[in-house]
């Protein structure tokens, strides 16, 4: 897993490309804003705004919307060049992140 300054680095003020793990299908281009909002683009069209921040070696977002407006928190996991697994902190596995749109195929989960 990435540490704390690892996962700041990879997220903050920066655009992260979201892909389900298994199909590689796309699912959300998120931007993180250097203010702590940020701001989803779903594959479907729809839009949401929220706000993230860290805790340890984890990052958390809140959006007004998407997951019914609960905080959620990640830890990052390298896959491959800059291609991170995130799991939710109770280790359920969620997307994986790109800090690109047309990542290197990363290895499919079982």
């Amino acid at each position: 897993m990435l540490n704390a300054d690892q996962v700041q680095n990879f997220i903050e003020g920066r655009t992260v490309y979201g892909f389900d793990p298994v199909t590689r299908a796309p699912a959300a281009v998120i931007t993180y804003h250097a203010d702590g909002t940020c701001t989803a683009r779903f594959a479907d069209g729809g839009r949401d705004t929220g706000v993230y921040g860290f805790e340890g070696d984890a990052y958390w977002t809140r959006y007004a919307q998407f997951r019914g407006g609960g905080t959620y928190a990640f830890r990052l996991e390298p896959i491959g060049q800059g291609v991170m697994q995130a799991w939710f902190t109770t280790g359920a596995r969620a997307f994986v992140q790109a800090d690109h749109p047309d990542p290197a195929p990363w290895p499919v989960p079982v």
